[in-house]
């Protein structure tokens, strides 16, 4: 069952990266991640906060790409960078 599932998910990264390439899929499998490892304090609450910070980083993208004529994909990336800085940022102001 394991490796039918690491196959399954190997077969949607690579599809994925055909479809919106590989800055994107990238992206969004480190970005969200990175960023949830900031503000939780188990490994369930990581899953949770880089499965709503992926989300809120696609659709802040596709919504300002839409809205701003711009291509979505490189949005999207831009939208996780900046969750990313704002949870490094809320670390080190936590520590003062």
């Amino acid at each position: 069952m394991e490796l039918l599932f690491a196959v399954l998910v190997a077969l949607v990264i690579a599809a994925a990266m055909r479809i919106v390439g590989i800055l994107l899929v990238s992206a969004l499998m480190t970005l969200p991640v990175a960023a949830a490892m900031q503000w939780a304090r188990s490994f369930k609450q990581m899953f949770f906060y880089s499965i709503v910070f992926g989300q809120i980083a696609v659709l802040t993208g596709i919504f300002l790409g839409f809205h701003l004529d711009l291509a979505p994909g490189g949005v999207i990336v831009v939208a996780a960078i900046l969750l990313l800085v704002i949870s490094f940022l809320k670390n080190k102001i936590r520590r003062f």
